[in-house]
């Protein structure tokens, strides 16, 4: 593994505490739907690569949250997690822990995904926002293990407007260390309905350029 890569995955977690984030339960009751298409290329022979995700989340009590993180493209399900999450320590504090167990399928092999993430609200003039980081490990029930971290940054721009970025970095079972930086930008088109607009852009690890359509729904 690359020596800044190495220095990424174990150090994200962390930055989240230099900035005033993320890790908060659902509340119980309250659901949150996230549904996106991306397309990326074109690729050294001129061909488009087109995928699909679904994450949604359930508060099942106060302290824990209920999911389902899907993927894939046209040809197969790259990913189908069902998962758990629960804060760690007191809920009143401003730096936020939580810890995940998920399981399902990835890659089309049997798997445990277990996580954890931290994250801080964060305040920048009068704007509102977050920083939250997102570690998870997961375990193939072949033996293989793969590593993910997601470090995103939000900020209210506004009554109906988000701005978002996420650094993207993950040690796969099969195939090289990746690094991707992924800015998008949630305007509120309802209330309870928000559409993302983003942009995918490969820093290491090959991949092409990609834009990003996603709908957003609390219910």
């Amino acid at each position: 593994m690359p020596g800044r890569l190495l220095a990424i995955l174990a150090l994200l977690p962390w930055l989240a505490t230099a900035v005033l984030g993320g890790a908060w339960p659902r509340a119980e009751g309250e659901g949150f739907l996230a549904a996106a298409g991306t397309v990326e290329g074109p690729d050294q022979f001129g061909l488009y690569r087109q995928s699909f995700s679904l994450y949604a989340e359930y508060g099942a009590t106060e302290r824990l949250t209920f999911g389902v993180d899907l993927g894939g493209d046209a040809g197969r399900m790259s990913k189908a997690i069902a998962f758990l999450r629960w804060p760690l320590g007191d809920g009143e504090r401003p730096l936020r822990f939580a810890l995940e167990l998920g399981g399902g399928q990835v890659d089309e092999e049997n798997a445990l995904r277990p996580g954890f993430s931290v994250g801080r609200g964060i305040t920048i003039g009068q704007r509102q926002g977050w920083l939250n980081a997102d570690t998870r490990a997961i375990l193939f029930d072949g033996g293989a293990t793969a590593f993910e971290t997601d470090l995103t940054a939000g900020l209210s721009l506004g009554d109906r407007v988000k701005a978002l970025v996420q650094l993207q970095a993950g040690v796969p079972a099969q195939g090289r260390d990746y690094l991707r930086l992924a800015p998008s930008v949630v305007y509120e088109a309802r209330s309870g309905t928000q559409i993302e607009f983003g942009l995918t852009e490969p820093l290491s690890g090959g991949g092409e350029r990609g834009f990003k359509l996603g709908l957003w729904r609390t219910f």
